[in-house]
């Protein structure tokens, strides 16, 4: 009994020590949502997930895919013209009417602020002519970004059977949403004014329906960690909410503190349990999460040589910061490097060029990568073919010269010669 023990205790030591430094003992967070994950917003870590890849119906939270594509494909001025099956699209609409007139602004604000269903079918016409077209944009995009199970067959969620995705795809498109300027400032606004158009004379007042940003008062109250607090969170940057019946309440946040940000996902939760297991993540990541700095963008790794270029060699920086999120009782240990550059690197190269990629490690961990840049531009070296015109009109030249130096001496003796043959006849 004493061996058996003894080796329980031996094990259970070496299991301690085998754990990665991304582990911690702090205690996993609990949400009564079926479907959740946080992620690291700027690496993409994950801190936390609950059957994270599991397909479920995502609602609205459909249109951060849709708002990637109308900022990537169109620009904000571009005129809209509705068109004739838009204005019958169901559930929150803004009731667009056929031939009226927007930009691609003002119908973004609808998409995100107001969640406007007929927005979404609205955009989707104008950059893909039509639905199917432009869910098969859809889900070629979401794999560029990293997702693995999603399926749009719609621009806005409204149900379908085949219309599914996962906490960690949405994490994956929100973290690539929330890089875009002008997305991130449509999704924190509380309200926003569709100014009357050429069909409509009155003015379209749009709500934001997440309440983490206004919600405030006696009816806006969550039970939090044994105290009601409003649901309104200073930290939280906003993203999307969604609702349907069959998805029940599914909502994306981004929050950001000390310059670092944590994406949430929540799906198929009830009621305002959707604010308290969104707050829940968020806070578990910044309250047991620290965020190191691996290594600073520009920073130069080494100097390679070119081929055929006007430099014969170039600094290779890092494109960008490299952060890792560890829990704050870890520490990272030492770093290791590993360096993998294109093959055959020639001139021309233009400055911030990618020519290779640095992996950083610890311990057998991988941390992450980040792509190494040319430090500056280098053309095509022209020496070869011009030394060779150069070498020829060089020998020209000397042989010219020769010449001229053979037919003055030449020339001397016939004048030498001719006085001499002279000088005899007298």
């Amino acid at each position: 009994m004493k061996k058996q023990t003894l080796f329980l205790v031996i094990l259970l030591i070496c299991s301690n020590l085998s754990i990665s430094f991304c582990e911690s003992v702090n205690p996993d967070p609990i949400i009564t949502a079926p479907s959740g994950i946080l992620i690291d917003g700027t690496t993409g870590d994950i801190l936390y997930e609950k059957d994270a890849h599991t397909p479920m119906y995502p609602a609205s939270t459909t249109k951060i895919m849709t708002a990637i594509l109308t900022l990537e494909k169109t620009n904000l001025n571009d005129k809209v013209i509705i068109d004739k099956d838009s204005p019958f699209t169901g559930g929150s609409r803004i009731y667009i009417i056929e031939g009226e007139e927007f930009t691609v602004e003002q119908l973004l604000y609808a998409l995100l602020v107001n969640s406007a269903n007929d927005a979404a079918v609205a955009l989707a016409i104008h950059i893909s002519g039509s639905v199917e077209n432009f869910a098969k944009l859809m889900n070629k995009r979401a794999k560029e970004l990293g997702a693995k199970h999603t399926h749009f067959i719609n621009p806005n969620g409204l149900p379908d059977p085949d219309h599914l995705s996962t906490a960690y795809d949405l994490a994956m498109i929100a973290k690539h949403a929330m890089t875009i300027p002008k997305f991130r400032e449509i999704v924190k606004t509380v309200n926003y004014d569709l100014p009357p158009t050429n069909k409509q004379e009155e003015t379209r007042h749009l709500y934001n329906s997440n309440r983490f940003l206004w919600g405030t008062g006696s009816r806006n109250k969550i039970l939090y960690q044994e105290n009601y607090v409003n649901i309104k969170y200073d930290i939280i940057e906003g993203i999307k909410t969604g609702y349907t019946v069959a998805a029940r309440q599914c909502l994306v946040t981004s929050a950001k503190q000390n310059n670092h940000r944590l994406i949430s996902v929540v799906l198929k939760a009830e009621g305002k349990n959707i604010y308290i297991d969104s707050r829940t993540l968020i806070d578990y990541g910044f309250d047991h999460f620290k965020f190191t700095k691996i290594i600073d963008a520009r920073e130069k790794i080494q100097s390679i040589p070119i081929k055929n270029g006007t430099k014969q060699s170039i600094d290779l920086l890092t494109k960008s910061s490299l952060y890792k999120a560890i829990p704050k009782d870890k520490e990272l240990g030492s770093l290791n490097q590993i360096i993998k550059l294109n093959e055959d690197i020639k001139a021309p190269i233009e400055k911030g060029q990618s020519l290779g990629n640095i992996t950083y490690t610890t311990s057998g961990n991988i941390l992450g990568s980040i792509p190494l840049v040319a430090s500056d531009s280098v053309s095509i070296e022209k020496i070869n073919s011009f030394s060779w015109v150069k070498i020829i009109l060089y020998v020209l030249l000397f042989l010219f010269i020769v010449f001229l130096i053979f037919r003055t001496i030449i020339t001397i003796k016939r004048i030498k010669k001719r006085k001499r043959n002279l000088t005899r006849r007298l």
